[in-house]
């Protein structure tokens, strides 16, 4: 037992001398934090203002909102990968019905600046309709070819892919 001891602490010596003459590859991250910006609250119309087909009624009020956003560097200030932990709780009211539903999401996307992909993990949408059960969701693990677009990998649910809002729409109604 003694010579385990013995040896441990001549282990844990030794890493200390050559880890204090060995300087550090890695550049910190720079961070941003940014709070109820409305950057996950979803439009419900298109990029020139007219409602999306089938979401007539539908709008979104944000409850709550933070995105963490970490941008890793080269010692050459090369911009290598980006980190995006996103948090969302929202309300979606579909004027028509009257119904309001909950729209609480948690994910990170993580965007390879040199391999050229996109990860999303966790659950970007998720909805549930009181005695229906999930009636739309974009969950799991997701990697995407930043310059097509192609997803490469797809493991969990991918509802909004296939349909988009017009789907959540069509789900929620």
């Amino acid at each position: 037992m003694r010579n385990v001891v013995k040896g441990l602490a001549l282990s844990a010596a030794v890493i200390a001398v050559i880890g204090g003459t060995i300087s550090a590859s890695a550049v910190p991250p720079t961070k941003d934090v940014h709070v109820d910006q409305g950057w996950f609250t979803l439009v419900f119309t298109d990029e020139v203002g007219l409602t999306i087909p089938g979401c007539e009624g539908f709008s979104e009020e944000m409850v709550s909102e933070s995105a963490t956003e970490l941008t890793y560097r080269t010692r050459a200030g090369v911009d290598v990968k980006g980190v995006l932990h996103g948090k969302f709780l929202g309300t979606i009211t579909n004027s028509v019905t009257g119904q309001t539903f909950r729209d609480h999401s948690t994910f990170t996307e993580t965007y390879d600046l040199v391999e050229g992909t996109t990860t999303v993990s966790g659950s970007s949408y998720h909805y549930i309709v009181k005695g229906q059960g999930q009636v739309f969701a974009e969950v799991g693990h997701k990697i995407t070819i930043d310059e097509t677009g192609e997803i490469s990998f797809q493991a969990g649910q991918d509802d909004f892919v296939q349909s988009d809002v017009a789907g959540i729409c069509e789900a929620l109604s």
